[in-house]
């Protein structure tokens, strides 16, 4: 949980962020970062360095690997917490709920406020659920890097989704605007609403409208949603259509595959409330679409690492 990340970030001086730094870097290169490397390169007094690993790792930020030779590496909370610090620095989050607001099998999203004020949702990627689609790309850039596959995977996801929302967003779907990205953290604005498998009456066929235009927004872009259901449909002054990592470029072999089963899934529950959703057409645009994929893999290749 999130809680005890900000519990130990709230915890940390400068020097122990400069060594969860250090790590983060050296781990390019060693799956555990020596102990004599990161005394090296922190420049500092040994004992002080010393008495920050200590302070890490006690605050499970960090493991500890005693063979072949003495080394460190950073968890899952200390990546959370750089992530954390990243934004904080950037004045893109002051705080962040305690517990979460939404679970799923990749990712956790948090509700936080920026010092504007600003309510957000903090997307915090936990698995990577987008390289398989874009295979060739990721795999030339983690080939050399296989102990840190989880961290670029995560990477992937929140790179997939700020990409995709901001198309989305820009070109005027009804999609969260994406406001900061940082490794494996997306920020956006939060939507008040309801899911729209949870809600009890409305207008339906507005919501399919809703829906429907973002769609086609999408598709004329080139991106198809992939996981689409009215469990990532979220119901409040407007309709919007949320959770979009998992997309797909129109042009992928599989792309159709996908596409129909979002429009079944859709076409389904609205055609249970006496609402009909244009799947040919969708479809058609899907076949006639922008370039989404050509744009995104250059994004792969600019910013993967960072």
């Amino acid at each position: 949980m999130i809680k005890q990340v900000v519990e130990a970030y709230g915890k940390l001086s400068k020097r122990d962020l400069r060594l969860l730094r250090i790590l983060e870097v050296g781990q390019h290169r060693h799956e555990f970062v020596p102990q004599e490397l990161v005394e090296r390169w922190a420049r500092g007094k040994r004992e002080e360095v010393l008495d920050s690993l200590r302070r890490l790792h006690y605050l499970g930020l960090i493991r500890r690997n005693l063979s072949p030779y003495l080394g460190w590496k950073i968890t899952a909370s200390g990546y959370d917490v750089l992530a954390i610090h990243t934004l904080r620095m950037r004045r893109k989050l002051l705080r962040l709920s305690p517990t979460p607001i939404g679970v799923g099998k990749e990712s956790e999203v948090y509700s936080g406020e920026t010092p504007g004020g600003l309510k957000v949702a903090v997307k915090f990627y936990r698995g990577g659920v987008s390289s398989f689609r874009y295979e060739k790309a990721f795999e030339s850039k983690v080939k050399r890097f296989k102990h840190l596959r989880w961290v670029y995977e995560t990477r992937l996801s929140a790179l997939a989704e700020f990409f995709a929302l901001g198309k989305i967003f820009e070109a005027g779907g009804m999609v969260p605007e994406p406001l900061a990205r940082t490794r494996h953290v997306v920020v956006m604005t939060y939507i008040d609403g309801v899911e729209l498998f949870r809600l009890e009456g409305g207008d339906y066929k507005k919501i399919a409208e809703d829906v429907v235009e973002t769609l086609r927004t999408a598709l004329k872009l080139g991106i198809v949603h992939g996981d689409l259901s009215p469990y990532n449909i979220l119901v409040g002054g407007r309709s919007y259509v949320i959770d979009w990592p998992q997309w797909l470029p129109s042009g992928h072999p599989t792309a159709l595959d996908y596409l129909m089963r979002d429009l079944g899934n859709v076409a389904s529950y609205f055609g249970e409330k006496g609402v009909e959703i244009p799947v040919e057409e969708l479809l058609e645009l899907a076949r006639t679409s922008g370039t989404a994929g050509e744009l995104f893999t250059a994004e792969i290749n600019k910013y993967i690492y960072y």
